[in-house]
């Protein structure tokens, strides 16, 4: 296989912490300086933060390629990094531990084990992330589901693959308590899911279609009282 090369282009001027300076990358520019904490300008981003946004951006891609390949449900991944520098300052400074916390929009949260297994393999598989020294504490914090039913009870599934849609969608209803519904929208008519929830949860749910296409359907669904 061919090598692959990225290019940057760093800038910098000025002396001491009063120093500032940029970074090409990706066709942007992104303003650098050293942190105010070590005595810096602290403006724009630092190098510290652009190593952490190298790994946490790596495992974000390399978590949603595995969660779609073992047809794990998702529609928007957000990862929180934290990174912890020790020393003095000087030749003892380092950066000791980087910690990624993922948080999972439309996730099955009858899944959380299958959730917290792949964001392990994905820090595993990070090749970014590799490349840190035995002396980083890279970790994985616990992963946050989050169900895509909003505050006005919409279950938005056109953006998950159809092989995730419909165990998202049953796990959504599950959870429901009597009397209480969700608005399921999608981009087909659903109406192959009405004929699997009548076979196998006859009369535990009704159906009304509040918009039939021609490019979005909405269905209410509400569990019946027992």
């Amino acid at each position: 296989m061919t090598d692959l090369r990225f290019e940057v282009e760093t800038r910098w001027s000025g002396s001491g912490g009063e120093a500032v300076g940029s970074v090409l990358t990706g066709g942007q520019v992104v303003a650098w300086s050293v942190p105010a904490s070590m005595n810096g300008r602290g403006e724009g981003t630092s190098p510290e933060e652009l190593l952490a946004a190298a790994v946490a951006t790596c495992f974000t891609a390399t978590l949603g390629a595995l969660l779609s390949q073992l047809v794990l449900p998702w529609q928007r991944i957000t990862v929180g990094m934290e990174e912890t520098v020790s020393g003095q300052g000087g030749q003892d400074r380092r950066i000791s531990r980087l910690r990624v916390t993922p948080t999972l929009e439309g996730a099955d949260p009858t899944q959380v084990e299958a959730y917290q297994r792949t964001a392990q393999l994905a820090r595993r598989r990070c090749f970014v992330g590799r490349h840190l020294s035995p002396e980083v504490s890279y970790e994985v914090g616990d992963v946050r589901l989050s169900s895509p039913v909003g505050l006005d009870g919409e279950l938005d599934v056109r953006q998950l693959p159809p092989s995730q849609r419909h165990q998202l969608i049953f796990s959504s209803l599950d959870r429901l308590g009597q009397g209480s519904g969700l608005t399921l929208v999608n981009d087909h008519d659903p109406l192959p899911l009405r004929y699997q929830l009548e076979a196998t949860r006859a009369g535990q749910f009704s159906w009304e279609y509040l918009q039939s296409g021609p490019q979005t359907w909405k269905v209410r669904i509400e569990r019946q009282p027992a």
